[in-house]
């Protein structure tokens, strides 16, 4: 690697982390909030309740995740690899949200990396230069490597994974690319059990080397058992926990969405089109897409593709429902943008002229940016600081061991600031919350009918124009 790659890619490593610093210290209340703060709220319970991986607990204690009471807070989704690198550094740091966004910071520092030694493999380094540099950059990207969420650790252990991978089949006696590839494998599938769907480059690689004679090769079977054995082992211990399993499967196809016209248009023109990609780049992905491959490329790329239409495909729904689903497509877009750019500096085999292919990449670029950073912008304004300044009185003025209601739309991030554990949304008539032991209420709905009653009927420990706290009793519910 020459000096002038490591600069340039030291360059645009500073730039990335320097992008990522923008309200890096604003509080679990932005975009996404609830997935974030569930996230961060078993990191936390880690620091206060005991370290123990195998029994996540979060703050939510309702039946809103699947219809069963979860007096125990179990959270089991995927197994909390990210949550015990958060808990690690808040050890040191103190629960600090600016420091678990930076770990995700630093996570993707480290993904922008492999991706460009990836890209340099198959394309060479300037090809490899402008992926690295559209995936630091997009500001779609820049925002979810800043939240606190598993997905970019996900990204990070697939492209280790098929970096590793790359090296190992390059030299098949070499075990330490291949004790990566296991490590790396594991790291993507149980951080995101999603990342099973981007293993399809990898038997794409392994077909390219051994052609079908690859599925005799007892080093790939080693491979693959030792890649998905701890996955299936945690699914099969988190049956035990039923309460903490939340409802996933809306996430296939609620309502038969799949292949209508609303699915294409969500994915292609809202998502690719306008928030993640904008216009102008997927214009040049589009270029890329069907730019000519270098030899080394080959299929590699297009595998890539295919693996994330049958990810979009498969998750459907959820898909269209969250937007952080596409947090995995980022690196292969980033990498046809990247072919995009080459080919209108280098306009062989377009009918257009050399200065014109120039001018409209340019433009393409910048257009890039101002349209992605239009639609991003929104996504770091906390939706409603109320309930920042609410759950700070709650922490102050309620007692350390009581269970709060907090309803916030079934959304947690309400919850996550009180520090308390309770309930993000009133799923059972208020008198058996009390039954239940839970008779403070906090809302930010101060206007609200119902609340103004029970300001009225209960006793108020605070109240301001933003926000009440209130400890009920059964005789003065319903007057």
């Amino acid at each position: 690697m020459k000096k002038k790659e490591i600069v340039v890619l030291c360059a645009i490593v500073l730039l990335a982390f320097a992008l990522r610093l923008y309200k890096i210290s604003r509080p679990i209340g932005d975009w996404h909030s609830w997935r974030q703060a569930d996230t961060a709220a078993v990191a936390r319970n880690f620091i206060e309740e005991g370290y123990n991986p195998f029994i996540p607990k979060y703050d939510d204690m309702s039946s809103q995740a699947n219809g069963l009471d979860n007096p125990e807070r179990y959270r089991f989704v995927e197994f909390p690899i990210y949550n015990s690198i958060i808990a690690v550094v808040w050890s040191q740091t103190g629960v600090s949200n600016t420091a678990a966004r930076l770990v995700t910071v630093f996570i993707t520092l480290a993904s922008t990396v492999a991706l460009y030694f990836l890209v340099r493999h198959f394309s060479g380094p300037l090809t490899a230069t402008l992926a690295a540099f559209f995936f630091a950059t997009l500001p779609y990207n820049v925002f979810y490597s800043s939240t606190v969420l598993p997905g970019p650790l996900m990204v990070f252990g697939l492209l280790g994974l098929y970096l590793s991978f790359v090296k190992w089949q390059d030299n098949e006696n070499n075990w330490l690319p291949f004790l990566l590839s296991v490590i790396f494998a594991n790291l993507a599938i149980l951080t995101w059990p999603i990342a099973i769907f981007f293993t399809l480059p990898l038997v794409y690689l392994s077909y390219q080397k051994y052609g079908l004679n690859f599925i005799k090769k007892p080093q790939l079977w080693l491979f693959a058992f030792l890649s998905f054995i701890p996955f299936f082992a945690w699914r099969i211990w988190m049956i035990r926990f039923p309460e903490g399993i939340p409802n996933w499967h809306f996430l296939l196809n609620e309502g038969n969405i799949r292949f209508k016209g609303a699915f294409f248009r969500w994915l292609i023109a809202e998502r690719m089109g306008k928030l993640i990609l904008t216009a102008a780049g997927f214009a040049l992905f589009i270029i890329g897409l069907v730019a000519k491959r270098a030899k080394k490329e080959n299929l590699f790329y297009l595998s890539c593709l295919f693996s994330l239409i049958i990810y979009f495909v498969v998750f459907a729904s959820g898909n269209i429902r969250h937007d952080y689903y596409q947090v995995p497509a980022v690196p292969i877009l980033a990498i046809f943008m990247a072919k995009g750019i080459l080919t209108l500096f280098d306009p062989k085999n377009l009918f257009i002229n050399k200065n014109v292919a120039k001018i409209l990449a340019i433009i393409l670029v910048v257009l890039t940016y101002a349209f992605g950073f239009y639609e991003v912008r929104g996504y770091y304004w906390i939706n409603k600081p109320q309930i920042i300044e609410a759950g700070q009185a709650v922490d102050k003025l309620l007692p350390k061991d009581a269970t709060v209601i907090a309803p916030y739309n079934g959304d947690a991030a309400f919850l996550y600031q009180t520090n308390r554990y309770g309930y993000p949304i009133t799923d059972r008539p208020l008198e058996k919350f009390i039954d239940q032991g839970t008779k403070y209420l906090v809302s930010v709905d101060v206007a609200d009918s119902g609340i103004q009653s029970l300001v009225k009927n209960c006793k108020v420990i605070a109240k301001t124009n933003s926000y009440v706290i209130i400890e009920m009793f059964k005789e003065c519910i319903g007057k």
